[in-house]
């Protein structure tokens, strides 16, 4: 892990693409699973949910343009203080993904990278505000376990 927290891409139609070493918190292992990468669904199809398995392609899954850094916090905010603590990433019941801490995003339709403190991200395949979660996973009743 880099002081600049987790790095995750959004790969254009496909996952989140996590970079760094990470711990996923879900129904079946509270205190997480430690990876030290991961790609995380979030077409909201997957068998494996919150892991990818390719589901994407066949439902022709697609994002929706550049990402929004308007909540972004500037590179020197992001990285201040000491070593950045493991990053918990906590699937939540029939909702979005929660990372616990600083994320260095990028991705296609963006140029470059932005740092988040804190961000939900969508898991369900509905949010217009991707790759962020916007609520829309409560509107088509998303189903998938988590805490």
């Amino acid at each position: 892990m880099t002081a600049d927290g987790c790095i995750v891409h959004c790969g254009g139609d496909g996952p989140l693409l996590v970079r760094s070493p990470l711990r996923v918190r879900i129904a079946e292992a509270e205190d997480g699973i430690e990876k030290p990468k991961a790609a995380l669904c979030r077409c909201g199809k997957s068998a494996n949910k919150p892991f990818c398995d390719g589901a994407h392609r066949d439902i022709e899954f697609r994002a929706s343009g550049p990402i929004d850094t308007t909540r972004a916090v500037p590179g020197s905010e992001a990285t201040s203080g000491s070593e950045a603590e493991e990053i918990v990433v906590t699937a939540h019941a029939n909702g979005p993904l929660h990372f616990d801490g600083v994320v260095e995003l990028s991705g296609e339709g963006h140029d470059g990278s932005a740092h988040f403190r804190q961000p939900w991200m969508c898991r369900c395949g509905a949010s217009k505000n991707k790759p962020f979660c916007d609520g829309s996973h409560k509107e088509i009743e998303f189903q998938a376990e988590g805490l």
